[in-house]
């Protein structure tokens, strides 16, 4: 069974794993990573060539942040690696191992893992949104998952629930954004302030809610509010069957649940009257490892 090099391009570590074509782990590891520059991408990739060079691979798989031309293996924008523009990163980084390599969004590999094997497996459109520094996502029509007419398809960030906060200057406009209402930097930052904190973390947040603490009670019953609200947006464009929730703090079940009963709240009461369908909202299968599987996925579509 053919192999392939996988690999997870964060703002700190890249992740790597050879994978075989079914989506089975042979190996996995992460290097750290400096998004400063080129140079130090270079540095952190050949770390990984030199862990893996006893393994044979076919291709490299990649996931990465930015507005991503999957076509021509184009990397437009880098997300935190603001020296990536316009940046032939396939080529480029395919030289590294020796190999034929692809890129995607990240958001958009959690998409394909999900859609591959995961909570999406078999619905004919849904979303993955992906809960971290920013909210991720990839969004599935058709089986397929929609890339877009420039590549940023499902960029969820920018999804908008606050018109009048654009007109606000910035910083103060970001506030509009759903990134900065609902990502896990968001609510534990919230947490953070109401307990004058310098900072607050996912596992220390929900640690909190589970144990009755009502500043994280109401923390976590704004976020349940605001993804939900969010999430009715999108139905109404998109009219999707099932949206999938990542990301690390998708693994306390309260994620999913909170943002299902706010939607619950919000849509039964008007169900007669909405004009379109009430989605499963489930949480995805994959939790870190979502990237590299879905980097795959895609790397075997091409």
């Amino acid at each position: 069974m053919n192999q392939y090099l996988t690999l997870d391009i964060g703002g700190t570590f890249v992740k790597f794993a050879v994978m075989t074509e079914d989506g089975q782990f042979v190996m996995q590891g992460k290097v750290p990573v400096d998004h400063g520059s080129e140079e130090a991408m270079y540095a952190a990739l050949e770390a990984v060539r030199d862990q893996v060079e006893d393994y044979e691979y076919e291709g490299v798989a990649i996931s990465m942040p930015g507005r991503i031309d999957t076509a021509r293996g184009i990397a437009h924008t880098g997300g935190a690696f603001s020296w990536v523009h316009d940046y032939p990163a396939a080529e480029r980084y395919g030289a590294v191992f020796g190999r034929p390599a692809t890129i995607a969004n990240d958001g958009k590999c959690a998409a394909y893992a999900e859609s591959w094997q995961g909570s999406l497996t078999d619905a004919e459109s849904g979303a993955a949104i992906v809960l971290g520094t920013g909210v991720g996502g990839g969004i599935v029509l058709n089986g397929k998952v929609w890339m877009g007419y420039t590549g940023g398809a499902g960029e969820l960030s920018g999804v908008l629930v606050d018109f009048n906060a654009m007109g606000l200057p910035f910083p103060q406009s970001m506030s509009a954004l759903w990134a900065n209402r609902i990502s896990a930097a968001a609510i534990t930052k919230f947490y953070a302030e109401r307990k004058g904190l310098e900072r607050a973390d996912g596992i220390m947040l929900f640690d909190a809610y589970e144990a009755g603490d009502e500043d994280a009670k109401a923390v976590i019953e704004e976020f349940g509010f605001q993804a939900a609200t969010g999430i009715m947006s999108l139905q109404a464009t998109l009219d999707l069957q099932r949206y999938a929730i990542g990301g690390g703090i998708s693994a306390r079940p309260e994620t999913t649940e909170v943002i299902r009963k706010a939607f619950d709240d919000l849509y039964d009461p008007l169900a007669a009257f909405m004009p379109y369908g009430k989605p499963e909202i489930v949480t995805c299968k994959f939790g870190n490892e979502a990237n590299l599987i879905g980097a795959l996925a895609f790397h075997l579509a091409q």
